[in-house]
C-alpha cells in the first residue's frame, strides 16, 4: 500500500536498498580507519560512523540479523518507513562525521550515506508524467503568453 503511494519502480527501490548497504559497510570499515587517529573528535566520529554503518546495515539489510531477536521486528518495521524519512536520516548521517573530524576516510564513509540519501531523494520526487500530461498542465500559461503578445 505504501509502496504503490510512494511511486518508485523496484528497480530504483532495489537500487537504493543495495547503495544504503554498501553505505553502510563503508561507513563501518572507514569508520574502523577513523578510529586509528591521535585526535578525541575523530575518535568520537569513528565510533559514531561505525554505530551508524550498523544501523543502517540493520534497516536496510534485515537479513543478516535475522538471528537476532531484533532482526524479525526489523524486517516487519523497515519497510513502512516512507522514502522521505530514509532520506532525511541518511542526509543527517552523512554531515557530522566530515564537519567534526574533517579526515578524507570520514568523507569517504559519509559519501556512502550522501548516496543512499540522493536515490532515496529520486523516489521520493516520483516519477516523471506523461508527455500529454505534461503539455495539457503547461497549457493555460501559453494561452496567458498568447494573449499578452
Amino acid at each position: 500500500m505504501a509502496e504503490e503511494a510512494e511511486g518508485g519502480t523496484f528497480w530504483i527501490k532495489t537500487l537504493a536498498k543495495g547503495v544504503s548497504t554498501v553505505g553502510g559497510l563503508l561507513a563501518s570499515i572507514t569508520g574502523i580507519f577513523v578510529l586509528i587517529s591521535l585526535s578525541a573528535k575523530c575518535v568520537a566520529m569513528g565510533i559514531f560512523m561505525v554505530g551508524a554503518g550498523i544501523c543502517v546495515l540493520m534497516l536496510e539489510a534485515t537479513m543478516c540479523f535475522m538471528f537476532l531477536d531484533i532482526g524479525k521486528w526489523l524486517d516487519s518495521k523497515s519497510d513502512k518507513i516512507r522514502s522521505w524519512q530514509k532520506m532525511f536520516f541518511y542526509f543527517l548521517l552523512c554531515l557530522p562525521a566530515p564537519v567534526v573530524c574533517g579526515s578524507t576516510t570520514s568523507y569517504v564513509g559519509s559519501f556512502g550515506f550522501l548516496l543512499a540519501g540522493m536515490c532515496y531523494m529520486v523516489l521520493t520526487i516520483g516519477p516523471k508524467g506523461s508527455a500529454p500530461a505534461q503539455s495539457s498542465a503547461n497549457l493555460p500559461y501559453t494561452r496567458q503568453i498568447d494573449e499578452v503578445a
